[in-house]
């Protein structure tokens, strides 16, 4: 089934949220699968850099891997964008970067929220899971590199399932906001770095993850392929955007994929 676009989203009208933006290409539906799959569509016909689809609800969202994002009306932001970086194999950089420029704005925005990252996706607040960035890059009809980037931040966590709620926190929980503030957050925070994104982090962009790395100093394990759990500590982010950890016995790992679960707090 076509999803419909509907004229108001977040209370606004969409034509509000264009002017606001500084973009002609907004749309919004009400229901859809997923931000993502519409998004991904509209760029491979062509969607200029910048586009923005925003959802009411989602059928079924999409997380990292095989993981489903909860997403019914009311309790989140589901917002993605297609951005044509003008190269090819961003798409790990780019994962680290959306995040960060989603978290610096949330952080400026919302000063009693304070976000913090979990590489490589994750946007954790009060020790909980507040959203989450799902990058996916591809080449359109005509062979240019797109990515679409989509972001899934937590409003209001008693509109989610139980399973769900108990390991989330919601902005409104820790500020007050509404949801076309959030998304002024994402749509500013990936604007930030996706449309040049660097072939690695200079000094600067480094830092800023330092002060937001959930994970660093903590004890963690990383599993990649099946292989038994890697344990350590959180060493902070590599300029080509790789997690490091200090293992308990071996020397200092880049880690690019797996699973990285944390398994206590600060050392």
């Amino acid at each position: 089934m076509t999803p419909r676009e509907v004229r108001s989203w977040g209370g606004l009208p969409v034509a509000d949220l264009k002017r606001r933006w500084g973009r002609e290409s907004v749309h919004a539906y009400g229901l859809v699968d997923s931000t993502q799959t519409v998004a991904r569509a509209a760029a491979d016909s062509g969607a200029p850099d910048g586009t923005i689809v925003l959802a009411r609800a989602q059928r079924a969202g999409r997380g990292r891997g095989d993981h489903e994002w909860q997403s019914p009306e009311g309790a989140g932001l589901y917002l993605s964008m297609v951005f044509r970086p003008g190269r090819l194999d961003v798409a790990p950089l780019a994962t680290v970067l959306a995040g960060l420029g989603v978290a610096i704005e949330l952080e400026r925005r919302f000063p009693g929220l304070h976000p913090l990252l979990k590489w490589p996706n994750d946007l954790i607040a009060r020790e909980r899971k507040l959203g989450g960035i799902l990058v996916e890059q591809s080449r359109d009809g005509r062979g240019t590199s797109q990515l679409v980037v989509g972001v899934g931040i937590n409003l209001d966590i008693d509109l989610l399932p139980d399973a769900v709620s108990s390991r989330a926190v919601g902005v409104s929980q820790c500020v007050n906001a509404d949801l076309a503030a959030i998304a002024d957050a994402a749509v500013h925070g990936l604007g930030r770095w996706m449309t040049d994104i660097p072939e690695t982090l200079d000094e600067a962009t480094l830092v800023e993850l330092d002060r937001l790395d959930w994970l660093k100093g903590r004890r963690l394990a990383w599993t990649s392929s099946g292989a038994e759990p890697v344990r350590g500590t959180g060493a902070g982010i590599a300029p080509d955007g790789a997690l490091l950890i200090r293992p308990d016995r071996g020397a200092l790992r880049r880690v690019i994929t797996g699973s990285i679960e944390p398994e206590g707090g600060r050392e």
